[in-house]
């Protein structure tokens, strides 16, 4: 399996030495609720977790939450609340919202106040080796004083900082160096350290956690392409040079940006869509379906209109699975999944070949059922759970809806079918009443209709 290691800027093999594949993904700062900007790197590697695994290879997952710095105080400043009472509220809307895009819950979610003493103890190795200084606002990294400083971004150093709106700080030996522990100010959160009372920096944390939990040398890290500079950066020197290793992470992986109107999107610029919102609508599966659509390190582009295609899209696929008898998968058709999967998780491509072996299945008369069975697998692999489609259809009591429209079927699938085309001929008649009645039934049996020019269709509605 290849992937695409930001450090170095090429294909490296994902090979290890360990039993588990050790994972660590950069999680959100709770000072405002989930944008579809956190949802796309949540699907990102979540399909990277799910696929590892499914080649029964073990993965050890960590995910952050970062509930303690400046943009979480200001918000709560703002709200006239403590700063607890934000991270609380807007943590279990990340949580509702990543359960929702059915992403896999992480094996540890430290949170950064849960590690204040690991973060000391970083802190004061990376003083004791004269990498960091101390002055009255906190504890400053002494960028000049590691060589391999930017080695992740490739970048020159004045030029990257020109582009980030860094505060100025006149305790710092150069605008470069960044901040490990920030002294308090009144009225502030605080933790008594060996420098005062303060709390940690925003990069810090990554590292402590990741060590205490993963060890010191790590396989993948992940997170999006806007943490490449300065995060991530910050986080290889500060590990490297106060762990005393050579490599923090072997290999970094970083999503692309999902973008509005050309511009990424931003919750220090309010240039963002809401994540719940577009999940109550759509559902958790079409979102999470419409950021596999595009490769995960490539910038997507967002419009209602392109996620309503989306709904069609999946929509597509599940009636092509909903009648499907139980069957081995094809192991050509897994083989050629896992090759292109292993080619940097190209899910576009997948999706490319899905839609290839639909069209096969008019062609292959007795083998349909293996190429649907191994479609399914696909999907389930992708994190879409549709292997009980059919039983759970089966479950459903439709007996009353039968006698209260007069329809009949040999099945449920062939009853909703009738019933839907019922639903049209009321349309066409122009009577809305009946129809709308149709659809309500519907729905209350978590059945949703999507009317076209060429016909209604018809598919689970995501919870």
């Amino acid at each position: 399996m290849k992937l695409y290691n930001s450090l170095g800027k090429k294909y490296d093999p994902l090979f290890v030495s360990s039993d588990k594949i050790k994972v660590y993904l950069c999680g959100p700062t709770v000072q405002s609720p989930p944008h579809l900007g956190h949802g796309k790197s949540a699907v990102s590697f979540d399909v990277l977790i799910r696929f590892i695994r499914s080649l029964d290879k073990e993965v050890l997952y960590v995910r952050n939450v970062t509930d303690i710095d400046d943009k979480i105080i200001a918000k709560a400043k703002e709200e006239g609340v403590d700063y607890k009472v934000v991270v609380e509220k807007n943590s279990i809307l990340f949580h509702e919202s990543f359960s929702s895009l059915n992403c896999l819950a992480p094996d540890f979610e430290p949170k950064a106040t849960e590690h204040i003493e690991e973060i000391i103890d970083l802190i004061s190795k990376l003083l004791e080796k004269d990498y960091a200084y101390l002055t009255d606002s906190g504890v400053y990294f002494d960028v000049e004083k590691y060589p391999r400083y930017m080695e992740l971004s490739r970048r020159n150093i004045e030029e990257a900082i020109a582009g980030e709106r860094i505060p100025v700080d006149e305790n710092k030996k150069s605008k470069e160096d960044f901040a490990l522990w920030k002294i308090a100010k009144d009225g502030e959160p605080y933790w008594n350290s060996p420098w005062g009372k303060g709390r940690p920096g925003w990069h810090i944390e990554c590292s402590a956690m990741a060590k205490t939990i993963l060890g010191l040398e790590i396989d993948i890290h992940c997170g999006g392409n806007d943490l490449i500079f300065p995060h991530h950066e910050n986080e290889i020197a500060q590990s490297q040079a106060g762990y005393g290793i050579k490599t923090f992470s072997r290999l970094w992986l970083h999503n692309g940006m999902l973008r509005l109107d050309g511009k990424k999107m931003s919750k220090s610029t309010g240039h963002v869509k809401s994540l719940s919102e577009y999940i109550d609508i759509y559902g958790g599966e079409v979102i999470r379906f419409f950021f596999l659509r595009s490769h995960y390190r490539s910038p997507q582009e967002f419009s209602e209109e392109l996620l309503k295609e989306t709904q069609v899209t999946l929509s597509n696929i599940k009636e092509v699975l909903i009648d499907s008898q139980k069957a081995e998968p094809d192991k050509e058709i897994i083989e050629k999944f896992n090759i292109i999967m292993k080619d940097d998780l190209n899910t576009p491509k997948v999706i490319a070949l899905i839609f290839d072996e639909i069209k096969n299945i008019k062609k292959n008369g007795t083998d349909a059922d293996k190429i649907k069975s191994s479609i399914k697998e696909i999907m389930n692999v992708l994190g879409f759970e549709l292997t009980s489609i059919q039983d759970s259809l089966e479950d459903m009591n439709l007996s009353d809806l039968s006698k209260e429209f007069g329809i009949s079927g040999s099945s449920n699938n062939e009853l909703i079918n009738n019933l839907v085309s019922l639903r049209d001929k009321y349309r066409f008649e122009n009577d809305f009443n009946k129809s709308d009645e149709i659809r309500e039934k519907l729905l209350s049996f978590n059945i949703e209709l999507e009317d076209n020019p060429e016909r209604t269709r018809w598919f689970w509605k995501n919870s």
